[in-house]
């Protein structure tokens, strides 16, 4: 009998259920195990197939603890948490649910951008103690507001559809992605362009050599103190000190985070003490619905690949 390890949480029920219906066995760990509980697990365990959720990486040690792996599969899209380089060298096959969460995560990128525009984050507490004064309230109006976009992928394809449909004006910077993709979106060919002339700018990158730090103090600075930043994709991809420099300088008028440069954060992370930042758990990707979705997907790939059977080449990763 095959197992799979689904490391950093759970499949869903049905999910985990369309493996055990096919003679697989199905184990889970929390959210963020730790290494060593992780390798003794895949040691005792020995797995045909890893599924990965939330963990701080999947090595080349991780890999060869399972003995007899042939299978990883990213419960989501970004693949950043698995040593691609290392599955390579040993014969492991990788897949992602591409594309099985991109709406949800490109409404929580317009959630975000509205609820810094409608400053909910400090109305909500004035409400909460108490005060009922409305001269205060400093909120606009995001039609007509330009929304920039970097990366074009599904996700930030998605958040396009919806931004132009509230009005916005919507531009995208991506240097891989042919011209056909963009449709009625502007493609801006220069990043510092799209960053000085957008009112919100959306991070859509995976987290890759190149754009690890890809904004930091200069890019900041660029997008100006009326300029709003928003990230649902990987944490690392903005300087987060400069980041934090930039916001209590006023460096840029505010910024909505739901990933972190390191995750889960600390404490202390000096983030928490800003009030022109709102901050949510790197959910935009974990609704019911997208959750279901990525699941389904993951459990299919993986029974697929583990029984010889082909996988859609857009969820193969390498």
């Amino acid at each position: 009998m095959a197992t799979v390890v689904s490391l950093g949480g759970p499949l869903t029920e049905a999910a985990a259920a369309t493996l055990r219906n096919k003679g697989v066995r199905v184990v889970a760990t929390e959210s963020y195990p730790p290494k060593a509980g992780a390798k003794r697990l895949l040691e005792q365990e020995k797995p045909e197939g890893v599924v990965i959720r939330l963990v701080e990486k999947m090595d080349e040690e991780l890999m060869r603890a399972c003995g007899n792996l042939k299978v990883i599969a990213k419960h989501g899209a970004g693949c950043d948490d698995i040593d691609l380089a290392a599955a390579r060298k040993l014969g492991i096959r990788v897949l992602a649910a591409v594309g099985c969460n991109a709406l949800s995560v490109a409404e929580h990128v317009l959630t975000l951008a509205l609820a810094l525009a409608k400053d909910v984050r400090h109305q909500d507490i004035r409400v909460r103690r108490g005060e009922w004064d409305k001269k205060g309230y400093r909120g606009f109006e995001i039609h007509g507001r330009r929304l920039g976009l970097v990366g074009f992928g599904q996700i930030a394809q998605a958040a396009a559809r919806i931004a132009a449909a509230m009005g916005m004006e919507v531009c995208a910077f991506d240097p891989f992605m042919p011209d056909s993709a963009f449709g009625p979106v502007a493609r801006v060919a220069d990043l510092d362009v799209l960053l000085r002339q957008s009112d919100f700018v959306s991070l859509h990158t995976p987290l890759t050599h190149e754009t690890r730090g890809l904004i930091g103090r200069r890019e900041l600075e660029l997008i100006g103190s009326e300029g709003f930043l928003i990230n649902t994709a990987r944490g690392e991809v903005i300087d987060e000190a400069a980041l934090v420099e930039a916001l209590k300088n006023g460096t840029i008028a505010g910024a909505g985070l739901d990933t972190f440069a390191t995750e889960p954060p600390g404490d202390a992370n000096p983030l928490w003490q800003l009030g022109n930042v709102i901050v949510t758990p790197h959910c935009g990707g974990v609704t019911d619905d997208a959750r279901a979705r990525v699941s389904t997907v993951t459990a299919a790939n993986v029974l697929a690949y583990l029984k010889g059977k082909p996988v859609e080449k857009r969820y193969i990763v390498c």
